[in-house]
């Protein structure tokens, strides 16, 4: 049968002659994913930008108190954004050049920030330079507050460093060495390489990683909650119109302001992820080291870089001291009554952020394979369309996916606020780009050849997917559950929004105990989160042999 129908059809593989909307697995595969992208990404998503009357946009445009927010907002970010990409590629140079000292320590460094909650960094700036911090207070007897823009811009560019350092970091090792060499026999000295080679190259790579952080740092909402202070940004804007005001529809307002930049800058990382690679392409040959840092440019890169470590190392010390002193700023005497409250009075808030992280996890992984397997392997009308839906998420902040999830699912037939259910998927939506695209890397790395000669041995498609394909991307599949699970432990922007009394999470019950002053139970609960994703992490090494976070 196989050999008839190739030859009846022009060599054509019964595999590629199948429609998709005859074969009942493809059916069922594209219904999974087309039926939960409008309903948790196109329905909550239209539900917030179309809430508003015009007089609330009348309201946003004309009152100075607003307009004052947004240009907040753009400033700390555009703040943020040059400070932590250029962090972000010193580390991400000097990692990748052979000659530099201590890799191992500034790889774990730039690794911390990333299994902690962003708000971290925040908390530990108060501890540290606060007018009751170890070094203003105790060291150098001052009395400032760190509270306002310069708290917050550090916060964010400790914070988000790391992230462009990992956007950077497969740029600047992708760049073929060849054209380094070959640079320095036409005469050019080392910074002419650097400044007419290197920089000219990574250009694309930069300005993905300047996007990436500036989408983040727009939307971060637990730093400025933290340590904002009077300056306040659109996150906290939108949180204080809902919650604080009651005020739905200019809450929707500055949601929906705060989305426009978001998915602009959201495009614009796209455009440049797509052409990032095209001009270190010079054919195939040898691989030659990387050209190395000539020495005192090395130095001077490595006291930097020290500096921004030990600091990184203080952030996560002082939380753990702060976890285990008495009273911060007047009694230093070691207890453990802070982890004792929490384990009595909050061990509930952990226990949900484990297990609707693990949830959220696995819903995510199981949801991007089925879906990169759909969108990459199908053909079907809207497959484009379905395509951006899926990646859309990454532009949405967290304080608008709080929002939209209130507005679409505060009714009948999807009346889902107050359980469990309405975290787990407000978890996982903003996690389905990256394992989505983890899925799709895996893929590409699967010949459809494969696929197809099994189709020719009479396995249909369920068989394919089950005995070939899932078990190649069982890797992807691993690597998304558990970015998953660390990002939703440490995720408070959106569920800020949607916690109850019973469904409350570890996050923001720190931000809670923080805004009111108890930070020693604040430090303990954060130090339990970060013991719990940093755990996680080692375990994935140490079973998959795999970094999840790699520079």
């Amino acid at each position: 049968m196989p050999t008839r129908s190739i030859e009846r059809d022009g060599g054509r593989r019964p595999s590629q002659l199948l429609s998709p909307f005859k074969d009942p697995t493809t059916i069922t595969a594209i219904i999974i994913v087309v039926v939960p992208i409008l309903i948790i990404v196109l329905y909550p998503a239209a539900s917030v930008i179309l809430r508003p009357a015009a007089a609330d946009w009348n309201t946003f445009f004309t009152r100075p108190r607003y307009l004052g927010v947004l240009r907040n907002s753009l400033t700390i970010s555009a703040l943020s954004t040059v400070s932590a990409t250029t962090i972000g590629f010193c580390f991400a140079y000097a990692l990748s050049r052979p000659n530099f000292p201590g890799k191992f320590f500034f790889r774990i460094t730039s690794i911390l920030p990333l299994v902690s909650p962003p708000f971290v960094a925040g908390l530990a700036l108060i501890l540290l330079l606060g007018r009751r911090g170890i070094i203003t207070h105790s060291i150098l007897g001052l009395d400032i507050s760190m509270y306002g823009w310069h708290g917050l811009w550090l916060a964010q560019t400790f914070a988000y460093y790391p992230i462009a350092a990992m956007t950077l970091s497969g740029v600047l090792k992708s760049l073929n060495p060849t054209l380094e060499y070959a640079a320095q026999d036409l005469g050019q000295s080392r910074w002419g390489i650097f400044r007419t080679v290197v920089l000219p190259m990574s250009v694309p790579g930069i300005a993905s990683a300047a996007l990436l952080v500036l989408m983040l740092s727009l939307s971060d909402f637990g730093n400025p909650m933290v340590i904002g202070g009077p300056f306040r940004v659109m996150a906290v804007e939108a949180y204080m119109q809902v919650v604080g005001m009651q005020n739905l529809g200019m809450g929707a307002v500055v949601s929906v302001m705060l989305l426009l930049p978001s998915l602009a800058f959201f495009l614009l990382q796209r455009y440049y992820v797509g052409r990032r690679q095209y001009t270190s392409v010079t054919g195939k040959g040898g691989r030659l080291d990387p050209m190395p840092i000539p020495p005192a440019a090395k130095w001077i890169l490595f006291a930097v870089l020290t500096a921004i470590s030990l600091f990184v190392v203080a952030i996560f010390v002082v939380i753990v001291w702060g976890a285990f002193a008495r009273t911060w700023g007047f009694d230093w005497s070691l207890t453990f009554r802070n982890f004792e409250f929490t384990l009595l009075a909050r061990l509930g808030h952990i226990w949900n952020s484990v297990r609707f992280s693990l949830m959220a996890g696995i819903g995510t992984a199981i949801f991007s394979v089925i879906a990169a397997y759909v969108l990459y392997r199908r053909q079907f009308t809207g497959k484009r369309a379905f395509d951006f839906l899926v990646v859309l998420p990454a532009a949405l902040p967290g304080t608008l996916v709080g929002i939209a999830f209130i507005f679409a699912f505060n009714r009948p037939p999807l009346l889902l606020t107050g359980t469990a259910t309405i975290i787990v998927l407000s978890m996982a939506v903003r996690n389905v780009p990256i394992g989505y695209r983890t899925a799709l890397s895996g893929l590409h790395q699967i010949d459809k050849s494969i696929e197809e000669s099994a189709a020719d041995g009479g396995a249909n498609t369920f068989q394919i997917l089950k005995d070939i394909t899932l078990p190649l991307l069982k890797t992807a599949f691993t690597v998304t559950l558990v970015y998953t699970f660390i990002r939703s432990m440490n995720t408070v922007s959106a569920v800020v929004f949607l916690v109850s009394a019973g469904t409350n999470v570890a996050t923001t019950s720190i931000l809670g105990l923080a805004e009111h002053g108890y930070w020693g139970e604040a430090a303990a609960m954060a130090t339990i989160l970060i013991a719990i994703t940093s755990s996680v992490v080692i375990l994935f090494r140490l079973i998959g042999g795999k970094r999840l976070f790699e520079l």
